[in-house]
């Protein structure tokens, strides 16, 4: 797999209301592979074609599956989290979810684009990108 560049989609993500069904899915569909990780109130499931990760999957909490659909979420990597927030708000979009903090690994928020579409930015922690 080759390495991303800023402005160019470096991860894909799916919400869904049943993980188990969607594994079964995309393994016979696709033939990827999964591995759970434990990440206390929650498992993240990584997702692998070729032995390549590329992708994420999480289970929609029940309380909040009227709110949150199943959907595909894909990540723009950038080299400002907050640089890129301002000025997509200056274009008009409105932001879903703020800069937040995935562990070590990077800084990732969500916005509105102004025609309703969601997309998700990622910057690298410690890292040129």
């Amino acid at each position: 797999m080759t390495t991303p560049k800023y402005g160019e989609v470096c991860w894909t993500e799916l919400a869904t209301s049943d993980v188990h069904s969607a594994k079964k899915f995309y393994a016979e569909l696709l033939g990827w592979q999964f591995t759970d990780y434990d990440m206390g109130d929650s498992t993240y499931t990584m997702i692998k074609a070729k032995n390549d990760e590329f992708g994420g999957m999480w289970h929609i909490p029940k309380d909040q599956q009227e709110q949150c659909p199943p959907h595909w979420m894909s990540y723009i990597l950038v080299e400002d989290i907050d640089a890129t927030l301002k000025q997509a708000q200056k274009l008009g979009a409105t932001i879903v979810k703020p800069v937040t903090q995935a562990g070590d690994m990077g800084l990732f928020i969500i916005i509105q684009d102004p025609a309703g579409a969601h997309i998700a930015f990622w910057q690298v922690l410690n890292s040129a990108g």
